[in-house]
C-alpha cells in the first residue's frame, strides 16, 4: 500500500492527483486514459473497466457490477446494495481503479448516482488507508454531473 509523503515527488504522481481532487478523473481522449491506465498498472494498481454502452440498463448494470466486483449472493440489485458492497470489498495491491468508459452515453441521473457512489466508498476506503480511484471516459466535453461525494466535477 502507497503511503504519500508531503514532498514534491509525491505531487507529481498521478494517484495523489487523482485523490487529491476528489478520487475521480475525467477523461475525454483515449490516449490520455490509456497512458494513466498503463501508469496505474505499473504501480501495482488492479484496474477494472466498464463499457457504459453495456450498463445502459440498470438491472443489467447491477448484474455486471455484481458479476466484475463478485459481490455477495445477497447483493440486492438496488443503490443502497452497491454503496454497502463497495464499502465491504477488499482493496488489495496498492489500490484498485474503476474505468466507467462512454459515462455520457447512460442516462444522467444513473450516471451520477453510479458516480456518486463510487466516490463516496473511495473516501471511506481512505481512511482505512486503501485507495479506490474513478476514471470516467465522455466523449461530449461539456459533460457535467451535479456536485457528489461531497466535491464537484471539474476538468483537470
Amino acid at each position: 500500500m502507497i503511503k504519500f509523503k508531503n514532498e514534491p515527488v509525491t505531487w507529481g504522481r498521478l494517484d495523489y492527483e487523482i485523490i487529491s481532487r476528489g478520487f475521480l478523473k475525467p477523461y475525454s481522449d483515449d490516449e490520455a486514459l490509456k497512458e494513466d491506465t498503463y501508469w496505474l498498472k505499473s504501480e501495482d494498481y488492479k484496474v477494472i473497466e466498464f463499457n457504459c454502452l453495456d450498463l445502459s440498463d440498470k438491472e443489467i448494470m447491477h448484474n455486471t457490477l455484481h458479476a466484475q466486483f463478485d459481490f455477495p449472493n445477497y447483493y440486492g440489485h438496488n443503490w443502497d446494495a452497491l454503496q454497502e458492497c463497495l464499502n465491504e470489498i477488499e482493496i488489495t495491491d496498492n489500490g484498485l481503479v474503476v474505468v466507467f468508459n462512454s459515462l455520457d452515453k447512460i442516462n444522467n441521473k444513473i450516471a451520477y448516482n453510479l458516480i456518486d457512489i463510487f466516490v463516496s466508498s473511495a473516501q471511506r476506503h481512505r481512511i482505512f488507508s486503501e485507495i479506490l480511484l474513478i476514471l470516467i471516459k465522455v466523449e461530449n466535453r461539456n459533460f457535467t454531473l451535479n456536485p457528489f461525494g461531497a466535491s464537484n466535477f471539474f476538468w483537470y
